[in-house]
């Protein structure tokens, strides 16, 4: 009983507590061993126990992986979050050696029925714990504070494409929006896809379709003014966002962009000469063509669609 109490007073969630309260805890925890290798728990379990390491190491990882969340070693503590919520556990708890665990409380005790015997004693430990919680909180929150450009570049990094490092798909859902509602007189979406890509794949190669579609948004970005953005939707298909434009200059930007997509050289990227490009290529504009965001796409979408399968090498408006 000493020593289980000597070990309870050195985790922080009962030492504020005096020796008799502590010979409550005492009561209802017990010893438990585990072989190297052996499973603490695993996912799916519904258990409300807190661990205390007397002597070890135990490894927390993701289900079905070796991936570790977590490392804890003598004299830490794990499952705290457990003794309020008895929810399915999400990772696997596993020593990496053999392993002696003060366990709280006992297999096959409850600790809502402790709680219910010994309130006063609880009550604090419940304190004591959700003390803990607001810390952990406050200290993320001064650390994301603290690092904004880290955040910032983690975000970047979440809006681009990897092939082509134009803004993605991400970008177009979350972002737009806020896009659109700063430029409250006129925006334009330019939908592209090339009609050919399918051959290109089929007779060069994926990887030579990859270089293809990052030729394709480099030239995109060559002829992108200050405040346009260049975005990779999904597969073959771009997408061109233009602030401050009207359908009708929207129209002779894509006919631009038509124009040196045909005469786009491929064999700078793959090996082949002669090989005509062209693009089909529809447009929506804000607010003449709808408000939605979500419905500018995908009018823009459609007309690019109704372009390509009608013999691409054109330019679509919802008026057409």
């Amino acid at each position: 009983m000493k020593k289980k109490i000597e070990l309870l007073r050195s985790v922080d969630l009962f030492s504020t507590l005096k020796d008799h309260e502590l010979q409550v805890v005492a009561r209802y925890s017990r010893y438990y061993r585990f072989q190297q290798g052996q499973l603490i728990f695993k996912t799916g379990a519904h258990e409300e126990e807190l661990f205390i390491i007397k002597k070890g190491e135990v490894l927390i990882t993701k289900p079905h992986t070796d991936v570790e969340l977590a490392r804890f070693i003598t004299g830490e503590c794990f499952g705290e979050m457990d003794l309020l919520d008895c929810a399915p556990r999400n990772a696997f708890a596993r020593v990496s050696e053999d392993t002696t665990l003060l366990i709280f409380p006992m297999k096959g005790v409850a600790f809502r029925d402790v709680l219910q015997k010994h309130p006063e004693i609880f009550a604090r430990i419940l304190y004591k714990l959700l003390a803990r919680i607001a810390g952990r909180i406050r200290s993320a929150n001064a650390l994301i504070s603290e690092k904004v450009p880290w955040v910032q570049n983690v975000r970047k990094q979440l809006m681009r494409d990897k092939l082509t490092g134009l803004f993605n798909r991400t970008f177009l859902e979350e972002d737009f929006p806020t896009m659109l509602k700063d430029h409250g007189s006129n925006l334009s979406v330019v939908m592209i896809k090339p009609d050919r890509f399918k051959h290109i794949n089929d007779t060069y190669g994926h990887d030579a379709g990859d270089r293809v579609l990052k030729y394709m948004s480099d030239t995109f970005t060559s002829m992108l003014r200050k405040d346009d953005i260049a975005v990779r939707v999904k597969g073959d298909e771009f997408a061109l966002l233009l602030p401050d434009t009207t359908s009708d200059h929207a129209l002779k930007i894509a006919e631009k962009v038509r124009r040196k997509m045909c005469i786009l050289d491929l064999s700078a990227v793959i090996d082949c000469k002669g090989i005509p490009f062209p693009v089909s290529i529809g447009i929506a504009t804000y607010p003449v063509h709808t408000q939605n965001p979500v419905s500018l796409t995908e009018i823009a979408t459609r007309m690019m669609m109704s372009a390509y399968k009608s013999g691409g090498n054109t330019v679509l408006l919802p008026s057409e």
